[in-house]
Parts: C-alpha cells; sequence; structure tokens
C-alpha cells in the first residue's frame, strides 16, 4: 500500500508537534510492519524542515532526525501539472491540494492527516492515525 505522509504527521513524527508523537510512532511502526509505502511530496520537505528547525533550534539534531527520517520514507516529485491542478482546484489551504494532487498523480491509496477536512476532495481515503491505525493492524 502506498501512504501519504501529510506534513502534521511527519511534524508529530519528528518531534515538532507536542503530544502527537505517539500517534505518529505508531503509524510509523504499523506501517513498517505491513511493509507500506510511506510517501511524502517534496514539497512538504521544505516546510517539514523550515517548521522542525523552528522547534527543535538545533541545527544538528534537526539535520540527524530528518537523515533517519528520510531512511524511512519515498519523496515524490511535485510537478508542474500537479501545481497546475492543485491551482485549479481552488481549495481553501493550496498546499493541502498540492499533496492531494501529488498523492493522486501517484497512485496513493490513502493519505494520513491529523486535519481531514483539508482534503476537500474524498476520491483518496484521508485517515486520522487513529483510524488508519485501527482500519490497518489487522492487515485489512
Amino acid at each position: 500500500m502506498r501512504v501519504l505522509l501529510d506534513t502534521n504527521i511527519v511534524l508529530d513524527y519528528l518531534g515538532a508537534n507536542q503530544g502527537f508523537t505517539e500517534d505518529a510512532d505508531k503509524v510509523f511502526d504499523l506501517a513498517a510492519k505491513r511493509k507500506d509505502i510511506k510517501l511524502v511530496s517534496s514539497s512538504a520537505i521544505t516546510d517539514i524542515l523550515y517548521v522542525l528547525r523552528r522547534a527543535v533550534k538545533d541545527r544538528s539534531l534537526v539535520k540527524e532526525k530528518y537523515e533517519s527520517f528520510r531512511k524511512k520514507i519515498s519523496i515524490l516529485s511535485v510537478t508542474e501539472k500537479d501545481i497546475d491542478t492543485a491551482f485549479a482546484r481552488d481549495w481553501k489551504d493550496f498546499e493541502d491540494a498540492v499533496q492531494y494532487t501529488v498523492a493522486e498523480s501517484n497512485g496513493v491509496n490513502c493519505i494520513i492527516t491529523r486535519n481531514k477536512g483539508d482534503f476537500e476532495e474524498n476520491v483518496i481515503p484521508c485517515y486520522s492515525p487513529q483510524e488508519f491505525l485501527e482500519k490497518y493492524r489487522k492487515g485489512i
């Protein structure tokens, strides 16, 4: 299964959002056990590193966290077509439209996010970390 991780889930996993780390860790653990392919869009990486640097304030620790995280995920390119399609969607949050469009153009099976309402279309299922864990714990 190809799973796109929304920016907030990655930040949770990396410890930038206190109080959400445990669920993100469980998502990563379950996805690894199931051999799911964990994906992040290239556009999200810049946001993730920006927020992580502000939260952690230690460049060497940010580098260490990112390098460890990078080994666990694949990065999806954002194409010109993805940007144009996301813009045409006219969603309230352009970044979420880009995430969704990249997921769609790369055959992603689901998106894991804490903000399901931000994804204004639902052709690709969006799950909270808890929903993902409940639904997929049994390998369904």
